[in-house]
């Protein structure tokens, strides 16, 4: 019972250690990009300007109440003239820092999508690392957009309702306990086409949201 009582203290202290990491990092990416914008004298109105992106997303982006996805985290990084890679996959951070991470579903954080309702939740611990797992909620006769490319592979499995994913110009039924596996240079994207909600997991590797 001792070294029952031990070990679980010590499982609880590893856990609090990984948690205040992952909040230093999320706090890191919003000031990060704060610091520089402000390096660059550039006004919020500016850097909205520059990379297409409203006000009010940056703001909230900067003050760590969204987390952005990896295609707006590369047009803030390209105008404030830093690698995408500097604010995405920082040395010392999130990788080589906490082998193993656990989110709880209360704390997962939320991707939010310029100019759109749609959101994901992130099963991962963050978008720095070499697979990104999300939690997609699909309304009825909602879709992604147009399609999308980038390098990697990616994996969608379908939990509750119908998803169709459209890959290289074909378009695929899924209903729930189905899964897709592709590779993401290929244009794809997804749409619910039905009166229910759907909800599904979707993996990229590496992160290109």
């Amino acid at each position: 019972m001792v070294q029952s009582s031990k070990t679980t203290r010590s499982v609880r202290k590893r856990t609090i250690k990984v948690r205040e990491q992952h909040a230093r990092e999320l706090i890191s990416l919003g000031s990060d990009i704060r610091t520089v914008r402000k390096q660059k004298e550039l006004t919020l109105t500016q850097l909205a300007s520059m990379t297409e992106l409203s006000i009010s997303f940056l703001s909230q982006v900067e003050r760590n109440l969204l987390t952005p996805s990896v295609s707006a985290l590369k047009r803030i990084a390209d105008v404030l003239g830093i690698p995408a890679g500097a604010l995405m996959f920082k040395t010392g951070r999130a990788t080589g820092t906490a082998r193993v991470s656990l989110v709880r579903r209360r704390e997962r954080k939320r991707i939010a999508l310029p100019a759109s309702n749609i959101s994901y939740e992130l099963l991962s611990p963050d978008l720095r690392r070499r697979t990104s797992i999300l939690w997609l909620h699909a309304a009825p006769g909602a879709q992604s957009g147009p399609t999308f490319s980038h390098e990697g592979e990616d994996a969608v499995v379908v939990l509750k309702g119908r998803l169709k994913v459209e890959v290289g110009g074909v378009w695929h039924d899924l209903a729930s306990g189905d899964s897709i596996y592709f590779h993401s240079e290929l244009p794809h994207r997804w749409c619910n086409r039905t009166n229910r909600e759907a909800e599904a997991i979707w993996v990229s590797s590496p992160p290109s949201f």
